[in-house]
């Protein structure tokens, strides 16, 4: 199944009050980054690194805040073929959302493209939606689902900034 996405095209689309001393890390594994340098959101720093969890964080809450982003046919690896994998995952990111951390699973198409089911799995639509059914109760991950790579831009900034201000807030 082929999505087709929209494209960030223009940093009038974004309105963030970055913070003083904010920095979004970017795992250096990321297939199709996000933050590429096509859009340029003013004062906002992003660092290229390797991440422990998930693909973008954020400087000095590495082991506080992740979001993992995933599109259809790796979601279904995810579920699937990489099961093992991804449980240990799930209880690593259970632990950093049970020390009051936040972990977030951004999924590049729509909740009905993936329950759609996948030509190249044997999953069933069924078995996809309980495991994000247990994602979400199960560990604390918040899960959001957009075609769109502006949408899932927004989305993880704008919870990246909330939580490094709160977190701020809170040591200051």
């Amino acid at each position: 199944m082929r999505l087709s996405t929209a494209t960030v095209t223009s940093r009038e689309e974004f309105r963030f009050k970055i913070p003083d001393g904010f920095v979004l890390l970017q795992d250096t594994r990321e297939q199709r980054p996000l933050f590429d340098g096509s859009v340029e959101i003013p004062g906002l720093t992003v660092v290229n690194t390797a991440l422990v969890h998930g693909d973008y964080s954020i400087k000095g809450f590495e082991d506080r805040f992740c979001i993992e982003r995933k599109g259809v046919s790796d979601f279904y690896a995810y579920v699937g073929k990489q099961r093992a994998l991804t449980t240990v995952k799930m209880e690593a990111f259970k632990k950093i959302v049970f020390r009051g951390g936040f972990v977030g699973l951004v999924i590049e198409a729509t909740e009905a493209d993936l329950l759609a089911g996948y030509i190249m799995s044997r999953l069933s639509p069924e078995m996809v939606r309980q495991a994000l059914v247990s994602f979400e109760v199960r560990t604390g991950v918040h899960i959001y689902y957009s075609r769109s790579r502006q949408d899932i831009t927004r989305w993880i900034l704008d919870r990246a900034i909330k939580f490094y201000k709160i977190k701020r807030e809170v040591t200051l």
